[in-house]
Protein backbone atom coordinates (compact mmCIF):
# COMPACT_ATOMS: atom_id res chain seq x y z
CA UNK A 1 0.00 0.00 0.00
CA UNK A 2 0.89 3.72 -0.57
CA UNK A 3 3.11 5.51 2.34
CA UNK A 4 1.17 8.32 3.73
CA UNK A 5 4.51 10.25 2.82
CA UNK A 6 3.35 10.20 -0.68
CA UNK A 7 -0.33 11.54 0.15
CA UNK A 8 -0.16 15.16 0.08
CA UNK A 9 -1.47 16.25 3.51
CA UNK A 10 -4.53 17.81 1.98
CA UNK A 11 -5.88 14.70 0.46
CA UNK A 12 -5.14 12.40 3.15
CA UNK A 13 -8.58 11.99 5.04
CA UNK A 14 -9.78 12.05 1.52
CA UNK A 15 -7.63 9.00 0.61
CA UNK A 16 -8.74 7.36 3.64
CA UNK A 17 -12.36 7.70 3.26
CA UNK A 18 -12.10 6.40 -0.37
CA UNK A 19 -9.61 3.62 0.48
CA UNK A 20 -11.90 2.04 3.14
CA UNK A 21 -14.25 1.35 -0.20
CA UNK A 22 -11.41 -0.92 -1.44
CA UNK A 23 -11.84 -4.93 -1.30
CA UNK A 24 -8.82 -6.69 0.15
CA UNK A 25 -7.63 -8.06 -2.65
CA UNK A 26 -7.00 -4.74 -4.40
CA UNK A 27 -5.75 -2.70 -1.50
CA UNK A 28 -2.06 -3.06 -2.08
CA UNK A 29 -2.71 -2.37 -5.91
CA UNK A 30 -0.02 0.41 -6.63
CA UNK A 31 -1.75 1.59 -9.62
CA UNK A 32 -5.28 1.84 -8.29
CA UNK A 33 -3.40 3.11 -5.01
CA UNK A 34 -1.85 6.15 -7.22
CA UNK A 35 -5.32 6.28 -9.85
CA UNK A 36 -7.18 7.44 -6.50
CA UNK A 37 -4.64 9.98 -5.31
CA UNK A 38 -4.65 11.16 -8.62
CA UNK A 39 -8.16 11.29 -9.19
CA UNK A 40 -8.24 12.74 -5.99
CA UNK A 41 -6.51 15.75 -6.74
CA UNK A 42 -7.86 16.12 -9.77
CA UNK A 43 -12.01 15.69 -9.39
CA UNK A 44 -12.10 14.63 -5.58
CA UNK A 45 -13.59 11.87 -3.30
CA UNK A 46 -16.70 11.43 -5.69
CA UNK A 47 -14.20 10.97 -8.62
CA UNK A 48 -12.11 8.58 -6.68
CA UNK A 49 -14.70 6.34 -5.10
CA UNK A 50 -16.05 5.99 -8.90
CA UNK A 51 -12.64 4.39 -9.81
CA UNK A 52 -12.41 2.31 -6.77
CA UNK A 53 -16.49 1.21 -8.12
CA UNK A 54 -15.01 0.73 -11.14
CA UNK A 55 -11.75 -1.40 -9.74
CA UNK A 56 -13.84 -3.24 -8.15
CA UNK A 57 -16.40 -4.68 -11.01
CA UNK A 58 -13.30 -5.12 -13.28
CA UNK A 59 -12.01 -7.34 -10.31
CA UNK A 60 -15.35 -9.14 -9.62
CA UNK A 61 -15.84 -9.86 -13.49
CA UNK A 62 -12.25 -10.94 -13.99
CA UNK A 63 -12.38 -13.32 -10.63
CA UNK A 64 -15.68 -14.73 -12.38
CA UNK A 65 -13.82 -15.08 -15.84
CA UNK A 66 -11.01 -17.14 -13.38
CA UNK A 67 -13.72 -19.48 -12.03
CA UNK A 68 -15.44 -19.98 -15.30
CA UNK A 69 -11.69 -21.05 -16.48
CA UNK A 70 -11.19 -23.64 -13.60
CA UNK A 71 -14.64 -25.08 -14.08
CA UNK A 72 -14.47 -25.61 -18.05
CA UNK A 73 -10.69 -26.92 -17.06
CA UNK A 74 -11.87 -29.21 -14.23
CA UNK A 75 -14.82 -30.40 -16.96
CA UNK A 76 -12.29 -31.02 -19.41
CA UNK A 77 -10.11 -33.41 -17.61
CA UNK A 78 -12.75 -35.41 -15.94
CA UNK A 79 -14.17 -36.00 -19.48
CA UNK A 80 -10.80 -36.95 -20.26
CA UNK A 81 -10.22 -39.50 -17.69
CA UNK A 82 -13.70 -41.11 -18.49
CA UNK A 83 -12.31 -41.38 -22.25
CA UNK A 84 -9.64 -43.22 -20.94
CA UNK A 85 -11.37 -45.10 -18.28
CA UNK A 86 -13.58 -46.27 -20.91
CA UNK A 87 -10.23 -47.08 -23.72
CA UNK A 88 -8.86 -49.18 -20.85
CA UNK A 89 -12.22 -51.00 -20.03
CA UNK A 90 -12.06 -51.55 -24.36
CA UNK A 91 -8.86 -52.65 -24.64
CA UNK A 92 -9.43 -55.08 -21.13
CA UNK A 93 -12.22 -56.54 -23.31
CA UNK A 94 -9.75 -57.73 -26.16
CA UNK A 95 -7.48 -59.42 -24.04
CA UNK A 96 -10.62 -61.63 -23.13
CA UNK A 97 -10.65 -63.24 -26.74
CA UNK A 98 -7.62 -64.94 -25.72
CA UNK A 99 -9.44 -68.19 -23.69
CA UNK A 100 -6.75 -69.61 -21.29
CA UNK A 101 -8.63 -73.04 -21.15
CA UNK A 102 -8.56 -73.82 -24.77
CA UNK A 103 -5.04 -73.58 -24.50
CA UNK A 104 -4.23 -74.92 -21.25
CA UNK A 105 -5.60 -78.13 -22.74
CA UNK A 106 -3.14 -78.06 -25.68
CA UNK A 107 -0.53 -77.56 -23.28
CA UNK A 108 -1.54 -80.74 -21.42
CA UNK A 109 -1.28 -83.02 -24.54
CA UNK A 110 2.41 -82.65 -24.57
CA UNK A 111 2.91 -84.15 -21.04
Amino acid sequence: MIDNTDIPDELVGSYKRVSRRIPVDLKKDEALNRTIIAYLKLGGERLARQAVEAAKQTFELELAQRKKKAREEALIRAAEARLAAKDEEANGEDDDDYDDDEHDDDDMKDY
